[in-house]
């Protein structure tokens, strides 16, 4: 029995890219990231649950050269962190360190993804993560933690995808 006598689940068999057709990196910029977040869409089942189990189906999917699903599944991982920090007010997690290898696989995605297809319509998914990221970062400095990782990346990220207006995200 696990938590709260939770039976404890076998790990679930989960479609990784490698069962999946590959995405045709020839295709134009934009198909080939509705392709790889309807691919996102199709996984994500599979890795419900904490911020770990959804950025593992990213690390999945980057260590195939997957970069546009696992893009989507960095975000996601990021929106949970998002939600942990913000309404769970820091009570059952803190930002930390331990969030880089999330943190760093959206950036390390989005660079990947735009490398290869430079006109990829990723607007949606940077503007969705700056506000994430700038709003942890700025709860970090309210209550005294190290908000630097978080900083690092809204950089980075704008050096990616300098097309992606951002002047009114919240954050």
């Amino acid at each position: 029995m696990g938590f709260f006598n939770f039976k404890k689940r076998k790990p679930s068999t989960r479609s990784t890219p490698e069962a999946i057709e590959p995405i045709d990196d020839s295709l134009p910029d934009d198909e080939w990231l509705a392709r790889s977040k309807a691919r996102y869409e199709q996984m994500i089942k599979n890795y419900y649950g904490s911020c770990e189990t959804i950025g593992q189906g990213g690390k999945e999917c980057y260590g195939y050269s997957d970069f546009g699903t696992a893009l989507f599944f960095y975000q996601k991982s990021i929106d949970v962190l998002h939600s942990m920090y913000l309404f769970g007010q820091m009570r059952n997690r803190q930002a930390s360190p331990a969030d880089a290898w999330i943190v760093n696989g959206y950036t390390s995605s989005l660079g990947a993804s735009l490398a290869m297809h430079p006109a990829a319509p990723v607007n949606e998914s940077v503007r969705e993560v700056t506000h994430r990221l700038r709003t942890i970062a700025s709860a970090c400095e309210q209550v005294g933690l190290p908000s630097q990782l978080y900083r690092e990346a809204l950089k980075l990220m704008a050096q990616y995808a300098p097309h992606v207006k951002l002047d009114d995200v919240l954050g």
